[in-house]
């Protein structure tokens, strides 16, 4: 039992280094703190602990994140270490994970875990209410609010002249300046004009602000003629059908014309037809009548000198001749067809008229407003 309990620890102790080695923290944590000899003279390290202070001791060493209100509150160990209340929940959980596995012992989430300081490594066994009810942090707390308020993370720094504020303002170069570069690269000897920041926006926000009421009135400006050619484009489609549905009644109107005047036309060609079908009837009826009188006295003529009837001779003789002194005129074909063909040849030529006229007919006009 004895030996069971050795090699549980052992491999405890084992699981532990293994995740204080992935977490970093084998080692105390090195607050990174540096306090250099005071210099009255020079205000960087002034600059620099403060910015060094922030990121210690306002931040959390384990995920260096800002101290909150919320899952940052800061959270301190009765070794007097603060660190966030999640980072210190995410240690309640990777133990109890760790310990739950370690052993068949533990069916669910052990109620009470060991954690240690990554800092100190001192070791505080509670369960997770407990870690909640660790006492908050009120000093780091202060300072993050009073951070907040004075608008610290605002601040910005030279990129050439690391830590140094931009406190200053060379006129020339329209550039923010650092206290260095006022001594070094923005020399006034050199023709550098060199301001405080407060005195730069005391000269330059009068002038931003004119422009910015030029630009607001340019911008409202802009803003009534967005809003009119909006208005426009939204009445084109509105103008497009109006448009579309005066050209088709124009165009509907034009071919009723055209139907009417076709219909007249074909009446008018059925009339002439029917006319020229009566004039060829009463000339064909007139031919077979002439054909048929013809025919009978030539018949009675040939019998007469066939049986050599003198008296029948010189009287159908009489009656042939008479047929043939009657004055009935019979046209051909030909010339009633030759007339059907020129009165059509004229509406052919007045066809070319109308399509030339159609083809240019209408047009779409628009008028500025």
């Amino acid at each position: 039992m004895t030996t069971e309990k050795e090699e549980e620890e052992k491999r405890l102790e084992e699981k532990m280094k293994e995740l204080e080695n992935d977490s970093g923290f084998n080692q105390p944590m090195d607050t990174g703190v540096v306090i250099p000899t005071p210099d009255k003279n020079n205000k960087k390290n002034l600059v620099f602990d403060e910015e060094r202070f922030e990121d210690t001791f306002l931040k959390c060493l384990i995920c260096r994140e800002t101290f909150d209100e919320d899952e940052k509150m800061p959270k301190m160990l009765p070794c007097h270490h603060t660190f966030c209340l999640d980072c210190l929940k995410q240690m309640f959980r990777v133990e109890g994970e760790f310990r739950r596995n370690l052993t068949s012992a533990f069916r669910s989430m052990p109620v009470a875990v060991k954690i240690s300081c990554p800092t100190c490594r001192e070791g505080l066994i509670a369960s997770e209410a407990e870690i909640l009810r660790l006492p908050n942090d009120h000093t780091v707390r202060e300072l993050v609010a009073f951070v907040r308020c004075t608008g610290k993370p605002d601040v910005a720094y030279c990129k050439k002249h690391q830590m140094q504020p931009l406190n200053f303002f060379c006129e020339p170069c329209i550039t923010p300046v650092c206290r260095d570069c006022t001594v070094i690269d923005h020399k006034e000897k050199n023709g550098h004009i060199v301001m405080n920041v407060e005195e730069a926006l005391h000269k330059y926000v009068p002038v931003l602000d004119e422009t910015l009421t030029e630009m607001e009135s340019e911008e409202k400006t802009l803003h009534d003629k967005r809003m009119a050619l909006e208005k426009a484009s939204d009445n084109l489609e509105q103008i497009q059908k109006e448009l579309g549905v005066q050209i088709r009644q124009t165009f509907d109107r034009i071919r009723d014309a055209i139907d009417e005047r076709e219909r007249e036309l074909y009446t008018a060609a059925e009339h002439e037809i029917d006319k020229k079908r009566q004039e060829i009837s009463d000339q064909l009826e007139l031919a077979l009548n002439r054909e048929e009188t013809f025919k009978s006295e030539r018949m009675k003529l040939n019998t007469a000198k066939e049986t050599k009837n003198i008296a029948a001779m010189f009287s159908n003789h009489q009656s042939a001749r008479e047929a043939l002194m009657e004055k009935v005129t019979v046209h051909g074909p030909s010339r009633a067809i030759r007339d059907f063909a020129v009165s059509f040849q004229f509406n052919s030529r007045q066809e070319n008229n109308i399509r030339h006229y159609i083809s240019n007919f209408g047009d779409v006009t628009f008028k500025n407003a």
